[in-house]
């Protein structure tokens, strides 16, 4: 019955304490903050989604301007444009006659690239054998 007595006077004194209002205070700050976390973090996705979209929407501008200058690109580079603007600008005309010239050697290749992109290649001395280039970095007595 002594220990039914210390279980029974302890919930008391708990309450007559001077720190419980303050500890009440705290549990219920933890409580809101935990309460506000799901609206804060439902806030945060509704704004990167909006910085998403926002995103989406200037490439899909910059794309449309990229378009826009394909178009323009091809225009003005047409055969039809170009022979209009030597006639009317140029004031050129089409030749009397036309002369075709043979060549018996063949046309090079196309190259994708314009040359000054193109590296120097190196090949090997002429009269060099492949075993001198190959121990061409020894040094040899």
């Amino acid at each position: 019955m002594a220990a039914n007595r210390q279980g029974s006077s302890a919930i008391p004194e708990v309450l007559q304490d001077t720190n419980l209002p303050v500890i009440l205070i705290l549990v219920t700050l933890v409580v809101g903050i935990a309460a506000l976390l799901p609206l804060v973090q439902t806030s945060l996705a509704t704004s990167t989604g909006g910085n998403v979209s926002r995103l989406e929407q200037l490439r899909e501008d910059w794309q449309a301007r990229l378009h826009e200058q394909e178009v323009n690109v091809a225009r003005l580079g047409s055969l039809d444009r170009i022979e209009s603007e030597a006639q009317e600008r140029l004031k050129m005309v089409a030749p009397d006659s036309v002369t075709y010239l043979r060549v018996d050697a063949p046309a090079p290749a196309p190259q994708r690239i314009p040359s000054r992109y193109l590296s120097e290649e190196e090949g090997p001395v002429e009269g060099e054998s492949l075993w001198e280039e190959f121990f061409g970095w020894l040094p040899l007595p």
